[in-house]
């Protein structure tokens, strides 16, 4: 009999016909008398208009008009779209923004005000009625077609939407729907499915974050070993990752990602498993597109290294040692690897163990680039702030026109137009400053650059798992062939045919290749990370503050050192915190955050004179920057619970009696809070009232400077505890290890930590769940 080649495996092209019918233009195939069609369910949950994107309605529009092409009925397309029908605005868009000079206010106040707002509309796709994508018209249409859907049928479920990680149980993540907590699981979408008659062949895509966890639609129940027979499918990503909509690179893009690429190649005609292989290599997004085979394959092998106590990566290189063996057989996958990697700058690996070495140093590197990409583009905020407010000075009539009252008033027509007359007036003032215009071109190709490296990263370390799935695949094909029973060959076959199905013939005319342009090489990309390496000081710092800075006649980029990180070069030069940065002797920082940029471009390795301003004296101290960490020193985190609290006996008493009594009094909470903390001025109510009830001293915590925090205290009309502590040097905020406020430690009467608590919402309240004041202990020393 004539074979059709799957992989290792030859499929009689009689039993293939019978499962890959599909719409042929406009006449459907015809099986054993009967008619075969093809339906389509095209799900966009949306979840409510803010976050129902564009691109999900451009993902639907464009899905509808293939199939329209391929010549499916409309009555054969069924659409659950956000709120269906309804004439209410139900989706979220935003026009491009145009001017090329925007990036000169990215990080400023202009930024958000002068972006193009986000427009609802309401979603619509020509020719094509929509139903609302809730659980109960997902019921209604599974119920119909259970009646309708018949031998030989076959049911294409395209998805694309958010989808949720179920951390509990990553083979039932779920689709979000339309409206508040609406919701589908994998459990959920096999019982609907399962209401179909066993001959309807259901083939899924999905492009959803997480949607691999949908390939375990595979299975009538959880638990079964072996693939129900009618069904196979294609996913954006595995299990346990995002889909491309969550990088914020992508965002605004709408012809990035999964679907796109999906769409571009079936453009051409042919299967969806020619699509599939397409975008593996077209897709230029951290996704890893996977198909239902591959998890099944993939399972058979998992279970078959348990059950010889081996690694699973271990089973996977002896079979692809067999595979390769004839590798005749397998020249389709092995150009596939070879296209994975030009288009990719990286290698085409024959083993997993190959991809294992070089995975780590990917990884490594993307997160390096990444930690780059934060500094060097906070430095240029940094700078376009200061460029702006200067402008602003300088330019009275446009500080007038762009006040928040002002915004209020335009329409996005004008607010266009004042954005564009704006720059204009900013580039040529910016320009006239050779020196900053300068350092701002610096910055932003040092931003540039290291922003795109670091997102190639992240794709790259994609494509490693894409390449990763497609290992396992051929090893699992080849252990099929030869150690596979009969009954797991048939399963694979089937899914196998089920993924070739084709919404009509190929076109020969065309290429069905989608050309991308490849990325430079891995070794490119090191030489790109060199060159932008940032220099590194190891502090963090806080501006000082207007009337510190009038009583020391500090210029305005003088900052306060609140942390310098342990075997750092501050640490090495003598940087203490509570010092105060000034600048370069004779050269004083004049901008707000400058120290920042100073460290970035100092020649690493070469040591620099900074002077400092330490209590009433001024020290000259050498520092020599370091090349910016990957990850930096970490410091001390919260003391346990059950620990002894740590002393601030040392801290310096604004309010109230002085600190060391107070914490031998009794009991006591710790409010570390900040004047400028909302969360922190929220809670105050119902912390004072706590500290009342149970008898409680509340002492409150800042960093803040007495002049900051007496005016705070002068305005404030509400309740506020008694005993407010100064901590400038932020001694007590690193010995608790405090990264954000309003933090909550309480402490017993013998200095024993009994509980934390971070952050306030007003829902939840002030709770200590794990600890309840006995008489004694409220009592002691009072």
């Amino acid at each position: 009999m004539i074979g059709l080649k799957v992989g290792v495996f030859r499929v009689p092209v009689f039993s293939a016909c019978l499962l890959m019918t599909c719409m042929l233009g406009n006449n459907p195939v015809v099986l054993a008398d009967e008619e075969v069609r093809t339906h389509a369910l095209l799900i966009n949950g949306g979840g409510n208009q803010r976050i129902n994107y564009q691109s999900h309605l451009l993902h639907v529009n464009r899905i509808f008009r293939l199939l329209s092409e391929a010549g499916i009925p409309g009555n054969q397309i069924s659409i659950l779209s956000a709120d269906g029908s309804d004439p209410r605005s139900d989706l979220a868009t935003r026009d491009v923004q145009t001017e090329n000079d925007f990036w000169m206010l990215v990080g400023t106040r202009l930024e958000k005000p002068l972006r193009p707002r986000i427009k609802f509309i309401n979603s619509e796709v020509q020719g094509a009625s929509l139903q609302a994508a809730t659980r109960e018209s997902l019921q209604q249409w599974f119920k119909n077609a259970a009646g309708s859907l018949g031998s030989g049928d076959t049911l294409l479920i395209y998805v694309t939407d958010h989808g949720t990680l179920n951390k509990d149980d990553l083979a039932n993540n779920r689709i979000t729907l339309w409206g508040e907590e609406e919701s589908i699981g994998v459990e959920d979408l096999r019982e609907l499915i399962n209401m179909l008659q066993p001959t309807v062949r259901v083939v899924t895509l999905m492009s959803q974050c997480y949607s691999g966890s949908f390939a375990n639609l595979i299975y009538a129940k959880n638990g079964d070993e072996l693939p129900r027979a009618n069904l196979g499918g294609f996913f954006s990503s595995t299990a346990d990752r995002p889909a491309y909509g969550c990088y914020p690179e992508n965002r605004d893009k709408y012809h990035v990602g999964h679907s796109f690429r999906f769409f571009d190649e079936l453009e051409s005609g042919g299967s969806l498993l020619e699509a599939h292989r397409g975008v593996l290599v077209t897709d230029r997004t951290p996704d890893v597109p996977l198909r239902a085979s591959d998890i099944y394959l993939e399972s058979i092998l998992s279970a078959r290294a348990e059950l010889l106590g081996i690694e699973s990566d271990e089973l996977v290189d002896q079979w692809l040692q067999k595979a390769w063996k004839d590798k005749k057989d397998w020249e389709t996958d092995i150009r596939l690897l070879d296209r994975m990697g030009q288009t990719f700058g990286y290698f085409s690996p024959r083993f997993l163990s190959e991809l294992s070495l070089h995975s780590d140093t990917l990884a490594a590197t993307g997160k390096q680039l990444k930690s780059y990409k934060t500094a060097w583009t906070r430095a240029l905020k940094s700078l376009n702030r200061e460029n702006l407010n200067r402008f602003l000075d300088s330019h009275p009539d446009w500080a007038s026109r762009l006040t928040a009252d002002a915004f209020k008033s335009l329409s996005e027509t004008e607010k266009v137009d004042i954005t564009s007359e704006l720059l204009i007036d900013f580039v040529a003032y910016t320009e006239n400053d050779p020196i900053t215009a300068g350092r701002l071109k610096l910055l932003r190709e040092k931003a540039e650059a290291t922003r795109k490296a670091s997102y190639r990263a992240q794709v790259r370390v994609g494509v490693v798992l894409r390449m990763r799935i497609v290992l396992i695949s051929i090893a699992g094909r080849q252990y099929l062939s030869q150690n596979g029973s009969d009954v797991q060959r048939e399963a694979f076959e089937n899914m196998s045919a089920h993924e070739s199905f084709a919404l009509r013939d190929a076109d020969e005319s065309r290429d069905q290749r989608v050309v991308v342009e490849p990325f430079p090489s891995f070794e490119d990309e090191l030489k790109i990370t060199e060159s932008s390496l940032p220099g590194w000081m190891g502090i963090q710092f806080r501006v000082v503050s207007a009337v510190k800075r009038n009583r020391y006649q500090l210029d305005g980029g003088a900052v306060r050192v609140q942390v310098v990180f342990p075997d750092s070069p501050a640490k090495k030069a003598g940087l203490e915190t509570g010092d105060i940065i000034i600048g370069r002797p004779g050269q004083p920082f004049t901008e707000r955050d400058f120290v920042r940029e100073w460290v970035m471009t100092a020649p690493i390795g070469e040591a620099q004179s900074l002077q400092v301003k330490r209590g009433e004296n001024q020290v000259t101290l050498a520092l020599t920057p370091e090349p910016y960490p990957r990850k930096w020193p970490s410091l001390p985190g919260p003391p346990k619970v059950g620990s002894l609290a740590p002393s601030i006996s040392s801290l310096t008493t604004f309010r109230g009696k002085p600190v060391e009594e107070l914490t031998q009094e009794g009991p006591y909470l710790l409010f570390f809070w900040a004047t400028w903390c909302g969360p922190c001025k929220a809670a105050l109510p119902e912390l004072v009232a706590y500290g009342r009830e149970q008898k409680v001293t509340v002492l409150s915590i800042t960093d803040e400077e007495a002049e900051t925090v007496d005016a705070f205290l002068q305005k404030h009309k509400g309740p506020f505890p008694e005993a407010v502590v100064l901590d400038e040097r932020r001694s007590s905020f690193l010995a608790y290890g405090v990264s954000g406020t309003p933090q909550f430690v309480l402490v017993d009467k013998l200095g024993v930590i009994k509980n934390f608590n971070f952050g306030y919402r007003p829902s939840r309240g002030l709770v200590f769940d794990d600890w309840v004041w006995d008489k004694e202990q409220s009592a002691g020393g009072k």
